[in-house]
């Protein structure tokens, strides 16, 4: 074999492989079936002392959690909560407004609820919806108390979309 034809062939070569690697994504999306696997268990998060919960006064209290990526570990975001106590316990409600996903604050006209601020949609201190353009109600968590320490567990939800599904 010539030097010609062996540069020839792996120029073909290189062009062949440089197709793949361009077309591969593109074909692991057309044949993606969008099920993949269901999210794993959220992390439970330690969010304040139980005692600081007031009757009728909601609470904030922001989701970190230790991740380990590789060689190092840190406290990742996510997200916060909005924890009120009643006579029925404790309850937390997602602060990520389910509309597109900016930050639920309270009503700032004196009723009670919760407000998103982005575009206006209202909650029922419940989490409730009362005004849209939600198209659903504020995403509870599941929440239990051990020690006296109030843990809520940090599931994610999508937004947009009038049926609560966990992401």
């Amino acid at each position: 074999m010539n030097r010609r034809k062996l540069l020839a062939n792996a120029a073909v070569g290189a062009g062949i492989a440089a197709a793949g690697a361009a077309v591969w994504p593109l074909a692991a999306a057309a044949t993606d079936t969008g099920a993949g696997e269901p999210p794993g268990e959220a992390p439970w998060i330690d969010v304040g002392a139980e005692k600081e919960l007031r009757p009728g006064a909601p609470l904030k209290a922001a989701l970190r959690a230790s991740v380990r990526d590789g060689f190092f570990t840190t406290l990742q975001d996510l997200g916060a909560v909005w924890l009120m106590r009643s006579a029925a316990g404790i309850a937390a409600l997602s602060a990520t407004c389910p509309h597109l996903g900016c930050g639920i604050v309270p009503r700032s006209d004196g009723q009670p609820g919760f407000a998103c601020p982005c575009h206006d949609s209202r909650f029922r201190a419940d989490g409730e919806l009362e005004k849209g353009p939600a198209a659903r109600g504020m995403d509870p968590l599941p929440v239990r108390v051990a020690e006296g320490r109030v843990q809520v567990q940090a599931a994610r939800f999508a937004p947009g979309v009038s049926a609560r599904r966990r992401v």
